[in-house]
């Protein structure tokens, strides 16, 4: 601020000096000493206070201060005065260097990729969906990837939801807003980065139009799982779906231990809800997975693995295509309506099931569904089916020739009903003389290993 001393002015009671305390800053104070050099002794120390004010970034405090240690009548008092300005100082400095400048779009990384949840368990949940958010979030990184989260301001957030694109569903457009909003609160607990969000209780946009959710029928359901042209481990996870109603990413997270194909139940410990569920799986679906399961397929592996989540839907549309369901409302788009997904095997799981009088809780058992409201859209639908007396799925091992005639082999071998599961297989530390391509760590049978061989024309 400039090493020249403050020049004194004597006035009745002591003396006025003016003292500079920021960039353009300065300021008069009323010295009440009545000796010239301790008077002139504490103009100095004053500007050297007012200094460290300034570079503290306490300027706009600084008169308030500086007047109050000018005008105490004793040194003991001003040097009292003078330390509490210091470690004020202090402090600040303190926090500020402690503030780590992470960005927006590096906070985002280290949630998506797990590093949050190790560092804290019990406050930050390992991401269920995290291939799908990522995708939105490098969207959302275009535009304010770069930003420090200790300088977001809801700007930042605004011109991010500006880029996105407008034709996407409110839904959609939503869970970029969630994404913005999380990251954000991330920022202040646990990682304690800003103090408080930037966002409004009213920037999350809300959700309106909801759109149809298509099902199959269940004629269109039994002419998909008897295509050959499709493979077979689609369709087995095909029927799974819509039998047992799970998620997309819960159904590829299942692993053979996860399921009892003797008893004919499915443990669900993670999922997107966090809430673990068991259920008995429905006719047939148990003796299909059993005829489906290679012998040498291992506890620990994917029931589904090789089915790739990414661009399922348009997989998915695919595979009707080539079973020639041509049903025009499945592949529709509109504002109603949207193409059939995989997820909506979901939908066909719960609108059937209501159809044919299953109850709320029956089917909430299953999905995992918390709220009945999501349940109830489906009831139009269901009214729909038993109007129409569609009917029922059939049961998933008769549905897929391949494992009617290899349940029936099994059933054979081991002198059993046809349609049952074949009971305990291999122990899963027998030794096998396959080594697979991915497994539990990572490893998966080659091709699925199936002892199962199709024709695909």
């Amino acid at each position: 601020m400039g090493d020249a001393a403050p020049t004194l002015e004597a006035i009745p009671g002591g003396y006025r000096v003016r003292l500079r305390y920021g960039k353009g800053l300065r300021a008069r104070f009323i010295i009440r000493l009545l000796d010239e050099d301790a008077a002139r002794t504490r103009a100095v120390a004053l500007q050297e206070l007012a200094n460290l004010l300034a570079r503290s970034g306490h300027s706009a405090d600084a008169p308030k201060i500086l007047r109050k240690a000018a005008a105490v009548p004793s040194e003991r008092d001003f040097a009292d005065a003078v330390k509490v300005a210091e470690e004020l100082c202090r402090a600040t400095v303190s926090s500020k260097r402690k503030r780590p400048t992470t960005t927006f779009q590096e906070l985002g990384e280290q949630w998506s990729t797990g590093k949050l949840h190790q560092q804290w368990p019990d406050h930050v949940k390992l991401k269920r969906s995290a291939e799908t958010d990522e995708g939105r979030l490098e969207v959302l990184y275009k535009t304010i990837g770069a930003v420090p989260l200790v300088s977001f301001t809801l700007d930042d957030a605004e011109r991010a939801m500006a880029a996105v694109d407008s034709e996407l569903s409110s839904a959609t457009r939503r869970h970029y807003a969630q994404l913005i909003s999380k990251v954000l609160r991330l920022a202040v607990y646990p990682c304690k980065i800003i103090d408080r969000s930037p966002l409004p209780s009213g920037f999350l946009p809300a959700v309106r139009n909801a759109r149809v959710s298509a099902y199959l029928y269940p004629d269109e359901d039994a002419t998909l799982l008897a295509c050959r042209k499709v493979p077979l481990l689609h369709r087995v996870l095909y029927g799974f779906l819509a039998r047992e109603g799970l998620r997309l990413g819960e159904a590829l997270a299942l692993r053979w231990q996860d399921l009892d194909l003797t008893r004919g139940v499915v443990t669900l410990d993670e999922n997107k809800t966090d809430d673990p569920r068991a259920w008995a799986m429905s006719p047939g679906v148990a003796a299909a997975l059993d005829a489906f399961r290679a012998d040498e397929a291992k506890d620990d592996w994917l029931v589904f693995g090789g089915v790739e989540e990414n661009r399922a839907a348009e997989t998915f549309r695919d595979h009707l295509h080539k079973a020639e369901i041509a049903r025009a409302e499945l592949f529709a788009t509109s504002k109603a309506r949207r193409p059939i997904r995989v997820h909506d095997l979901r939908a066909t799981f719960v609108t059937l099931s209501l159809a044919n009088g299953r109850s709320e809780a029956w089917v909430a058992d299953r999905t995992g569904h918390r709220s009945s409201v999501m349940i109830n859209r489906y009831r139009r639908q269901a009214r729909q089916v038993t109007e129409l007396g569609l009917g029922e799925l059939a049961p998933l091992v008769d549905a897929i020739p391949e494992l009617a005639q290899a349940s029936e082999r099994k059933a054979k071998r081991v002198g059993q009903k046809v349609g049952q599961p074949a009971g305990p297989r291999i122990p899963s530390n027998a030794k096998s003389s396959l080594v697979p391509a991915v497994s539990g760590d990572g490893i998966e049978p080659p091709t699925r290993g199936f002892s199962i061989h199709c024709s695909t024309d």
